[in-house]
């Protein structure tokens, strides 16, 4: 018998916690449109749907996840019962058709707009498939109560980091913090500040709890990190050091050690921290990015070529990498090709000041005066707008090894 997967399990969770009945859907549906009445006359009789739902979630708690989807096909082209469609979309999921999941999620959601648990389950379904705007979309009429599910919480507060949309995230994670007080919700509260620039909130709502969690790396690596950007170098470090102590194969703790020690000066042992965290996540653009430029300031210019070279390798869309390699470039007077890889930086990051001032200098030397110009205008007018703002929109700080949450910043 087939084990459920997580997604399917939780969108099981929800259909079975929404509260259930006619009544219900009716209660979670957006304002009456035209047909509607013709819709919802199509439905059989309450306790006919309820009989069916609780025959395919047995089913699906069996892992007969087809013979389920059989069950709810009857009630999933009408606007019914709200759960209908969140334990078939389960029961595709199962069966690997993501697609239909998606598409009952999409019907589901045209019906019932604010139902918080289906707009949760297709943010996640969008989320998965890498379709980041389709997901923050999915959640414009989603809003959540003391009482709504930690999963649908969780959802959307992780879409929006996905997003950087940091305003609705953060009301989002101090509601999950307040009804469901636990390490998890601590630091995804703890996360959301971070991005937002509040290190100093976040240092103290830590600190309020070191005593509580201070064996869990998870909570040291995550306080390693707003003491870090606080310049808290030496806090940071020891921080750090005890999460490595408690779990040596942690590669955020890892990586973010070896960022402390290249603050500190400490040079090698920002290296070995690296190369270690590399070994622990080969698939992390980043940490061959921080080293290619720590091995800059040791004016190993080969070595950082090749170091790039990996970073583009593991993430072909990876800014930073383009950027410095055109900055090279630049120096070794290939002007072309760093007009190449400038322009590769700005398409996948167009918040990325430096391409637009290095490509400046590429065209100058090119003779490219027009397309130099352009490029020292918008160079400029960038700077300002970041400047204008208090919210670092960097990536996020939990890293990809962390499937459900976003990556750390640089």
């Amino acid at each position: 018998m087939e084990r459920a997967s997580k997604p399917v399990l939780i969108l099981t969770l929800i259909a079975l916690c929404l509260p259930g009945g006619h009544r219900a859907a009716v209660a979670a549906a957006s304002p009456g449109v035209a047909g509607e009445a013709g819709i919802r006359s199509k439905c059989p009789p309450q306790q006919e749907i309820d009989r069916a739902l609780g025959k395919a979630s047995s089913l699906l708690q069996q892992a007969q996840y087809s013979a389920a989807a059989e069950v709810l096909a009857t009630f999933s082209n009408a606007k019914c019962d709200p759960r209908t469609y969140l334990l078939l979309a389960a029961a595709l999921e199962a069966v690997e058709s993501s697609a239909q999941a998606e598409e009952a999620l999409r019907r589901a959601h045209s019906f019932w707009p604010a139902n918080t648990s289906i707009a949760a389950s297709l943010a996640r379904e969008y989320l998965n498939a890498r379709q980041v705007d389709k997901a923050v979309q999915a959640l414009a009429d989603f809003h959540v109560t003391a009482t709504t599910p930690l999963q649908e919480m969780q959802v959307g507060a992780v879409v929006y980091l996905a997003g950087h949309r940091l305003v609705p995230a953060l009301p989002i994670a101090e509601s999950a913090y307040k009804s469901y007080p636990s390490l998890e919700t601590l630091l995804l509260l703890a996360n959301v500040l971070q991005l937002q620039g509040r290190y100093k909130d976040v240092n103290h709502l830590l600190q309020d709890q070191r005593k509580v969690y201070a064996t869990s790396p998870d909570f040291l690596v995550t306080f390693a990190e707003s003491e870090n950007d606080a310049m808290l170098w030496d806090a940071a470090r020891d921080d750090l050091e005890h999460a490595i102590a408690l779990d040596n194969k942690s590669y955020r703790a890892h990586y973010l050690l070896g960022n402390v020690l290249a603050s500190l000066n400490q040079t090698d042992g920002a290296e070995s921290e690296y190369r270690i965290a590399i070994d622990l996540a080969p698939d992390q653009p980043r940490t061959y990015y921080q080293l290619a430029l720590l091995l800059h300031a040791k004016q190993d210019d080969a070595g950082e070529t090749a170091l790039l070279t990996k970073a583009l390798a593991a993430d072909g869309h990876y800014a930073p990498a383009h950027c410095e390699m055109g900055r090279i470039m630049i120096g070794q007077h290939r002007l072309a090709d760093a007009v190449t890889q400038l322009n590769l930086a700005i398409q996948d990051n167009p918040q990325i000041e430096q391409a637009y001032f290095l490509l400046a200098r590429a065209y100058a030397g090119l003779g490219q005066k027009e397309e130099a110009d352009a490029m020292v205008k918008r160079y400029t007018q960038l700077r300002a707008a970041n400047r204008r703002t208090s919210v670092d929109k960097r990536p996020g700080q939990l890293g990809a090894d962390q499937a459900t949450q976003p990556e750390t910043r640089e």
